[in-house]
């Protein structure tokens, strides 16, 4: 319906009053279908959205489960059964372990000595003038052998002097005892007074007391002269002198140096880094002078104070079984074999990492290989001594081990010599 207009308006003002009101309408139309428009289109989009994220959730759960199922049977396929190999094939440079029995790489050996376990030096007891030297460098002196003799002159006065003595004690105790026998009867009728009787028996006693102070003596004296001849206690060889006839020597002052008994040590100097592995260590002993003779020793002792000069320490061994050919003196060279539980030297290069641990490449049949954890006991300058499933023989990757992984396969270097 058109809106009522007053009469008195003139006809065009009707018309364009109508047109506007039109006009007003269609526009407030227009906008009201715009905003439907919008509206509808803005919660289009936005539920579009809500539906592209649940999308991309359930695709992120969906690709973490796929990945987790598939891990697991991957990780159970490599422990039971070696991965298949994908055709790749590396140049490396391999390690061959050499077995230490043979090779000699296990080993080390050490110059000394050859001496006897029991050795000393031998000395008079008593002071005096050498008059005799029976033996010589180099000799077999049997047990109760003399040595040396000293003038025993002056010990046979002393032995003659205490002789006298002796006799002088035992005549005056037989006095002495007569007269207190004597008195002992005269008192038994009151003939004697008992101080008189006491007298006497105090001298009796004292009488006793001086026949065994004489006895003493005279054996005293009987041994200074006995010591005045230098005897061997027990079988031995002489192996140096330090006195000759007419020197005159002091009590205890060295005449000569012998060994006695028959086990024989070889003695060697060895560095502070062993002292513990060598306890525990095989070891034989080889002569410069006897080629090819090999004697096992076993360690005894070592030393516990090191040589102030080259700072190293005495280690004794004993021989074996030693035969009666060798020599006193004798340049020994003491062989110390490696322990197994030692490990194995190997290139600096061989060692690799996985998962924080140190590992080598083991090189298989065909060119496969497989990772061998390893445990590092220390390192040097071009080689490490590392413990493990490693064995003699056993050839690993040296060089390379960074483009290595367990599907590939290797081919070795070969050096055109």
């Amino acid at each position: 319906m058109s809106p009522i207009v007053p009469l008195t308006q003139e006809p065009h003002a009707l018309i364009e009053t109508s047109t506007s009101d039109e006009q007003a309408y269609i526009h407030r139309a227009t906008e009201s279908a715009k905003f439907r428009t919008t509206s509808a289109s803005f919660l289009e989009s936005r539920m579009l959205r809500w539906i592209a994220a649940a999308l991309m959730l359930a695709l992120l759960a969906w690709m973490m489960l796929f990945s987790e199922k598939s891990s697991e049977p991957s990780n159970s396929l490599s422990t039971s059964s070696p991965a298949p190999l994908n055709g790749t094939e590396l140049l490396v440079r391999a390690y061959k372990i050499p077995d230490p029995n043979t090779s000699g790489t296990g080993q080390r050996s050490f110059s000394g000595t050859l001496q006897a376990r029991y050795q000393s030096l031998l000395g008079f007891r008593v002071a005096g003038k050498i008059v005799q030297r029976l033996v010589e460098v180099g000799d077999r002196v049997k047990k109760g052998q003399v040595l040396f003799k000293l003038d025993p002159t002056d010990y046979d006065l002393q032995l003659q002097v205490a002789q006298a003595d002796l006799e002088a004690a035992k005549s005056q105790l037989v006095q002495i005892e007569a007269e207190e026998r004597r008195l002992s009867d005269l008192r038994k009728t009151r003939s004697a007074s008992q101080s008189d009787h006491d007298l006497a028996v105090a001298a009796r006693d004292t009488a006793r007391s001086r026949l065994q102070a004489a006895i003493n003596r005279e054996m005293l004296a009987r041994n200074q002269r006995e010591y005045a001849d230098l005897v061997a206690d027990q079988d031995g060889l002489v192996t140096r002198l330090m006195a000759e006839i007419g020197q005159v020597t002091s009590a205890g002052q060295p005449v000569a140096q012998w060994v006695h008994g028959t086990e024989l040590e070889a003695v060697v100097s060895i560095p502070e880094s062993m002292q513990q592995s060598l306890k525990d260590s095989q070891a034989s002993v080889e002569f410069w002078s006897k080629p090819g003779l090999r004697i096992p020793c076993k360690l005894r002792e070592i030393s516990p104070v090191a040589d102030p000069a080259s700072r190293t320490y005495d280690a004794r061994f004993t021989l074996i079984d030693p035969p009666g050919e060798l020599s006193i003196g004798m340049t020994a060279n003491v062989v110390i074999y490696r322990n197994e539980d030692d490990g194995f030297s190997i290139p600096m290069g061989a060692i690799a990492q996985s998962q924080g641990e140190p590992i080598v490449w083991r090189i298989l049949d065909q060119g496969r290989v497989e990772s061998v954890t390893v445990q590092i006991v220390k390192y040097g300058s071009q080689y490490a001594t590392v413990r493990g499933t490693l064995g003699p023989g056993d050839q690993i990757v040296s060089a390379g081990v960074q483009r290595i992984d367990p599907q590939c396969k290797v081919r070795v270097w070969q050096d055109n010599l």
